[in-house]
């Protein structure tokens, strides 16, 4: 009876052992894990109750006795296949961490970085694939990866403040350049624009608005009498007439579409964009009666007046015809009497 008992026993443990193989089977190059699955079942079967040989099932008699030694025999070619796929996907881990620790090193090299303890961790990583030990292995691989981790997030810190410097030098640049811009078109005395800006912007006027048709008025302006002020009070009072001038010019031009400049010496120009020939009469002469008011500092005795010439832009006409009629009407205005506007004839 105990015999009998112990049979079942080692019949009981040799099932459970080829199902616990089935269970954790996976693919191989020789065999897929469904298939050791199946087989592993059909020899528990065959051992515990006698079913069907896994190798000839159309063998009755194979049915009458056990094969344990077919049972052994599949299991030690499961290992052996198991081994085998291990062996060569460790090999393969090994290498692709060993191109990973070389990619390492010459990405370290060509970065200058000097971590002296990650450098420690992939020498011991290096000698780690040299060994057997898979444990080891493993424990350095997290290692390196952890240390990487922390230099990559370290790196990566520098080069974001890098990244805003960068940003800050070039937003500084761009308030360099756009002051440089401001300061090559602007005059010096009366901030006003200067000569090339006005040109500058002329040319957009013409080409634009003669195409279109919108009403645009050039006016040109010129101190009276500015030879004696310099002769008599002096340049630095001859400075501040022009500034006064710039000064008021701006107040009574306040629109966006009008263009003050500085066009040369004591003359002023104003461009008035969507502004017919009435409209900016009535804009110079306010300017004009403003100015024959206004008091110079330091020089109470200073009586300013100024001479006005007004040209409205023709249809498709030229840039350099327009700022002529201007200049005309200036000199008409200078010649007939100063402290007056003229307007040329349309």
């Amino acid at each position: 009876m105990k015999m009998a008992s112990d049979q079942e026993h080692a019949l009981d443990t040799a099932a459970a052992l080829l199902r616990i193989l089935g269970d954790h089977a996976f693919d191989t190059e020789d065999m897929k894990a469904n298939q050791v699955r199946s087989s592993a079942e059909a020899w528990a079967r065959h051992l515990l109750l006698a079913a069907a040989h896994p190798e000839r099932p159309e063998d009755k008699k194979s049915m009458e006795r056990r094969d344990f030694t077919g049972a052994r025999r599949f299991a030690e070619a499961l290992r052996r296949s198991e081994l085998k796929f291990v062996t060569r996907a460790m090999a393969d881990f090994r290498q692709v961490v060993w191109s990973v620790v070389q990619n390492v090193h010459r990405a370290l090299a060509q970065d200058g970085d000097d971590d002296r303890m990650t450098r420690g961790q992939i020498e011991r990583l290096k000698a780690a694939l040299e060994s057997n030990s898979f444990e080891q292995l493993r424990t350095e691989a997290t290692a390196v990866a952890s240390s990487l981790s922390g230099m990559i997030a370290a790196r990566d810190r520098r080069r974001s403040d890098q990244v805003e410097k960068l940003g800050l030098e070039l937003k500084s640049l761009h308030q360099r350049l756009e002051e440089a811009r401001k300061t090559s078109e602007t005059d010096a005395l009366t901030s006003l624009y200067n000569r090339r800006a006005l040109d500058s912007y002329m040319e957009r006027v013409a080409e634009f608005d003669g195409l279109t048709g919108v009403p645009v008025t050039l006016m040109m302006l010129d101190v009276d009498n500015f030879k004696q002020i310099n002769d008599k009070f002096g340049h630095p009072a001859g400075d501040d007439v022009l500034r006064v001038l710039g000064r008021e010019l701006l107040r009574v031009f306040l629109r966006k579409c009008d263009f003050v400049a500085r066009y040369g010496g004591e003359e002023f120009a104003v461009v008035m964009r969507d502004t017919g020939l009435k409209d900016s009469r009535t804009l110079a002469e306010r300017l004009r009666e403003r100015i024959a008011g206004v008091v110079i500092p330091g020089h109470p005795e200073i009586q300013l007046t100024v001479s006005i010439g007004l040209s409205a832009l023709r249809s498709t006409e030229d840039l350099g015809d327009w700022v002529m009629r201007a200049d005309q009407a200036l000199l008409t205005a200078k010649r007939t009497g100063k402290d007056r506007v003229v307007v040329a004839p349309e």
